[in-house]
């Protein structure tokens, strides 16, 4: 019976420590951007606004922010956010 009681409790815990370090790892393994769309306004260094669907969003970004490709009003783009400025633009 004890055994038993043991073999539960220690699944408990592999279960509990499972969630506990398996949260912040799925976070941090979703790479989806935040929106895809066109250009429709870019400031360097500044912002930066994209067509999505019927609405359109305005992004801060920085020196810090990643950029791949060539940036400029028209071109169809995918965007990372994170706290409300751009980590990353990759320009299709």
């Amino acid at each position: 019976m004890k055994d038993a009681r043991f073999g539960a409790v220690l699944a408990v815990l592999a279960f509990a420590l499972l969630l506990v370090v398996g949260a912040p790892l799925m976070a941090m393994a979703k790479d989806d951007p935040t929106a895809t769309g066109k250009v429709t306004a870019y400031e360097a260094g500044k912002s930066l606004s994209v067509q999505v669907g019927d609405d359109s969003k305005s992004y801060k970004i920085n020196e810090e922010t990643k950029v791949e490709g060539e940036l400029a009003v028209g071109k169809e783009v995918q965007v990372w956010v994170k706290d409300g400025v751009v980590t990353k633009v990759v320009v299709k």
